[in-house]
Parts: C-alpha cells; sequence; structure tokens
C-alpha cells in the first residue's frame, strides 16, 4: 500500500453526462470540479494524486479502465464522486460485497497465489473501506457537512482493490434559507476540506498498522 497515493474517479464525462443537476448543469462537470478542489487540498496535505479524468474527453475510461487504474497504483484509497438533486448533505456509500477474511498464511505456510474474481474484487478490501467510510463521516461532522453512511452498488468500487467508498453530495439544506446546490463554490470546498481531514486520518491509521487486513 502507498500510504500517500490516493485515486480520484469522477463520475461520468464525455457522451455520459449523469444527471441533471437543475440549470442544464450536467453531473459530469461538478464532480470534475469537486475533483479538482478535492486534487489541491489533498496535494498540500502531501499526498500524491492520480485521477482517472482531468477533463471532459470525448472518450472517457470505462468503469472498468477505471478501476484498472486504480488497482496498478496500491492505493491507501480510492474515492468515486457523484452529485445529486436528491437528498440531502453527503452520502458515503460503500461496496456491497460481503467481506472476506484475509488468508492465513504464515512463514510456514506460504500464501500461494489466487486469482481475484473481477466482480467481487473489492471483497479484501470490504473491512477497510468500512473503516474509511467511518473516518470520512467523522470528517464530514467536525466540518458540520450532514451525512448519511450506507452500502450500495455503485461502480466500479466492487472491481476496486484497495479501500474505497463512494461520495456523492446532494444540496446542503440552510435552515430558514434556501439549500446550497452542489454547484457552490464553498460548498464543493467544504466537502474537498472534510475528504481531505478524513484521508490524513486515514493515512495516519496506515503509518501505525491499525488500518483492517
Amino acid at each position: 500500500m502507498n500510504r500517500n497515493l490516493v485515486v480520484l474517479d469522477p463520475a461520468h464525462g464525455g457522451p455520459d453526462a449523469g444527471a441533471s443537476l437543475g440549470d442544464h448543469i450536467p453531473e459530469k462537470y461538478t464532480t470534475l470540479a469537486l475533483a479538482t478542489r478535492l486534487r489541491t487540498a489533498l496535494t498540500a496535505a502531501g499526498f500524491t494524486v492520480i485521477a482517472t479524468r482531468e477533463g471532459d474527453s470525448a472518450d472517457p475510461l470505462t468503469a472498468d479502465q477505471r478501476a484498472e487504474m486504480a488497482n496498478r497504483t496500491q492505493a491507501v484509497a480510492c474515492i468515486v464522486l457523484h452529485a445529486t438533486t436528491i437528498g440531502s448533505g453527503v452520502h458515503v456509500y460503500t461496496s456491497t460485497l460481503q467481506p472476506m477474511p484475509e488468508d492465513a498464511a504464515t512463514a510456514d505456510s506460504p500464501r500461494v497465489f489466487v486469482p481475484t474474481p473481477w466482480e467481487t474484487a473489492q471483497a479484501r478490501f470490504v473491512g477497510q473501506s468500512l473503516r474509511l467510510s467511518d473516518d470520512v463521516k467523522n470528517a464530514l461532522a467536525t466540518g458540520n457537512l450532514p451525512s448519511i453512511v450506507g452500502r450500495a452498488a455503485v461502480r466500479p468500487l466492487d472491481n476496486v482493490m484497495c479501500p474505497a467508498v463512494a461520495i456523492e453530495i446532494a444540496p446542503l439544506l440552510v435552515e430558514g434559507g434556501n439549500p446550497t446546490p452542489v454547484t457552490d463554490a464553498d460548498y464543493q470546498q467544504r466537502v474537498a476540506n472534510a475528504l481531505t481531514a478524513a484521508l490524513k486520518t486515514w493515512r495516519t491509521h496506515a503509518d501505525s498498522r491499525t488500518v483492517p487486513q
């Protein structure tokens, strides 16, 4: 695991515009804007960031190709970014796969290579991903950002071989005022700052070898 490397996957792109977020703004631009803010914050915190897309290419990577990119890096975390007009606050999802325990390999019983099924590649990392989602939830709470944590079949989570969560930002409800839209720059920056704080905590877990195996 490269404890300083994070993979960002701004969902959609190209002909796949994603959801309509109002005022004819497609989701693909909002996820890219959030990824740009998050990359800047993570870089300032000492992380190296690899993004599955940095613009709106006419021929973006497929979900499988995005997972392949993440799997080559041995990143400390992969963050899939989405946006929606449904609900409120920040939604944090992990894979619906059941956790798979690590092999009980020892010096007397060396680990034997077993091919990993593509559709369940995340299973061995689900425990870590759940711990990462807890760190994200705590950081969002510290930043006064409401969150909902759950599990969902969000591609390419099931194919990623590292701790991975999907982050979906929804409008931020403001008491006595109009909701803050997901396109709001200040709101996106608050989310980016909270995610950076969570990943710094997660990196500390990796440093102290307390990340669940």
